[in-house]
């Protein structure tokens, strides 16, 4: 039984880079870890790659219906056809990052490659060899509003039968942990899941700002102003941290009734834009005066926070560039750095924060500090909580720009 569950999970996602492949899957980690290397040397790490059969086609996608799924006969049809397009969608994705994958890491690895030809090998590999699995979330356990098939019974097979400490990382700011922990219990079905393990780059964020705000530049965090481009999720995990926020989804300006839009569900008004001669009154009073206090000396802006924001604008832009000129000691972060996301059948490209902070960065001559994957100051924040041994941890994701990266050069 414990075979069988553990090979449930190389149906969910199969490791650092893959989800479904037709014939092959992969995992990427680094089976040694020495201090004090550079990223340039792998640190003196030996890393490994293991490749094993799948043994999976277009003809073997799961039929599995889930609880939530059973809703008639027709309704049952249509959400299995659903499941299947899925399965079928991932599948036809993961061949094309399995052969970028080998291109940029054959010739690399070399006689360092471990091949495993079969389930049970990799079954047996994964428990001998690990102690603690970090899994991605967003195309790894679910895509979209639909769990990957199986990714319920390897969760519960991980946690429960093998009892290995399982982690959720992910690039998405928008949410809190609370807030993620709550939308993997809602589509996965899964009771076992704990705040504690969950990792979102927005939660990064604010532990990053903690401590070079409070422990490194003798600040207290609830004395720290923070503005913020992006979700209320973000705010929301920033302020659960003690610190005062600026921005976020409301940076509404009720003063000025020129050249706006009005939202569906509020009256406020929601500007878009900002003229020469706007920007050159602006004030900052919202941003500049901590808990609301009108001081003669503004208060400082101690970081400006970006993460993605589907309703960035130019206004936005503007605020948050003059913010940093205005205030040149404040730290720049970037809850990630991801281009862009995929949507559809047809892998469409959906613009990623990546696109927002490149606009910030551009405008202000500015580098951002990245505290999602594949940053070093992510991996050092789960290796500190979590008390990680990497030479025993497992990194689970799909993209090779952020997850196989993040698991080869940081985890």
């Amino acid at each position: 039984q414990l075979q069988i569950n553990m090979n449930l999970i190389f149906n969910v996602v199969l490791t650092v880079v893959t989800t479904f492949c037709s014939s092959h899957a992969f995992i990427i980690t680094n089976s040694r870890h020495h201090t004090g290397g550079t990223a340039g040397n792998n640190g003196g790490r030996n890393v490994k790659t293991m490749i094993f059969h799948n043994n999976l086609d277009s003809s073997s996608s799961s039929n599995t219906l889930l609880p939530s799924q059973i809703n008639g006969d027709g309704q049952k049809q249509q959400n299995q056809q659903e499941q299947q397009d899925l399965t079928e969608t991932i599948r036809q994705q993961s061949l094309v990052e399995f052969e970028e994958a080998m291109e940029h890491f054959m010739f690399e690895l070399g006689n360092e490659m471990i091949f495993l030809s079969n389930q049970k090998e990799v079954s047996s590999y994964i428990e001998d060899k690990f102690d603690t699995i970090i899994f991605d979330c967003d195309g790894v356990l679910y895509r979209g509003m639909n769990p990957i098939p199986e990714a319920i019974e390897a969760l519960n097979s991980l946690i429960q039968t093998q009892k290995k400490q399982v982690l959720f990382i992910t690039n998405n700011a928008g949410s809190s942990r609370k807030q993620l922990k709550d939308k993997l219990v809602s589509l996965l079905k899964c009771d076992l899941l704990t705040e504690e393990q969950m990792i979102s780059s927005s939660y990064s964020a604010a532990k990053y700002l903690q401590k070079e705000l409070e422990l490194n530049g003798n600040k207290n965090v609830k004395d720290c102003n923070v503005h913020v481009i992006g979700t209320s999720g973000l705010c929301e995990e920033l302020k659960n941290f003690g610190f005062h926020v600026t921005g976020g989804p409301n940076d509404v300006d009720d003063d000025d009734d020129d050249n706006h839009n009005k939202t569906d569900e509020s009256d406020e008004i929601q500007k878009t834009s900002m003229s020469r001669e706007e920007l050159e009154s602006y004030t900052f009073e919202k941003e500049e005066q901590l808990n609301g206090n009108k001081n003669d000396v503004p208060t400082p802006v101690d970081a400006v926070v970006i993460g993605l924001d589907t309703e960035f604008n130019y206004r936005k832009l503007c605020i948050a560039n003059v913010l940093l000129q205005r205030h040149p000691n404040a730290l720049l972060v970037a809850t990630n750095e991801d281009a862009y996301d995929l949507v559809g059948s047809d892998s469409r490209h959906l613009p990623g924060n990546g696109s927002l902070v490149k606009a910030v960065e551009s405008a202000s001559q500015r580098k951002a500090i990245n505290v999602g994957k594949p940053s070093k100051i992510l991996a050092n924040l789960l290796r500190e909580e979590f008390d990680l041994d990497l030479s025993r941890t497992l990194m689970v994701g799909d993209r090779l720009d952020t997850d196989v990266k993040f698991g080869k050069d940081g985890v």
